[in-house]
């Protein structure tokens, strides 16, 4: 593990952004798990200018790896909202690109993400946001 020290949280979500593009810059299908909350949201920010109207980065197909029900609703959960507000949607990535992680799939969700070739880089982030 490679550990990167920045001079404050600006320069930490620059970083961040580009060392992901970084593997979504392959010319394969290229797997990622990503997260929501305070943490990845600079990131977000500067990946979705980087990203957003670029057909080149159709080979990437984002994973939750966690998620979080809304209390008495149906739908979508917390994470996967919170990623569409934070990144999908203003990156404007396609829906088919999005796999998330559900009350009916979580059961295959390992499998059917070892069939498609397991995971390039997985986003964690820190603290209680």
């Amino acid at each position: 593990m490679k550990l990167i020290i920045t001079e404050d949280y600006q320069e930490m979500s620059r970083v961040a952004a580009h060392h992901l593009l970084g593997y979504m810059s392959k010319t394969r299908r290229v797997n990622l798990a990503i997260t929501a909350g305070s943490t990845p949201k600079g990131m977000y920010e500067y990946l979705t200018t980087l990203v957003k109207g670029k057909p080149w980065y159709d080979n990437c197909y984002f994973y939750n790896f966690d998620e979080i029900p809304f209390r008495g609703k149906e739908g979508e959960g917390v994470t996967i909202t919170n990623l569409r507000n934070l990144f999908f949607t203003p990156a404007g990535i396609k829906e088919e690109n999005i796999q998330k992680l559900t009350i009916d799939n979580y059961r295959e969700h390992d499998q059917k993400l070892a069939r498609e070739g397991g995971l390039d880089l997985v986003v964690l982030g820190l603290g209680a946001g």
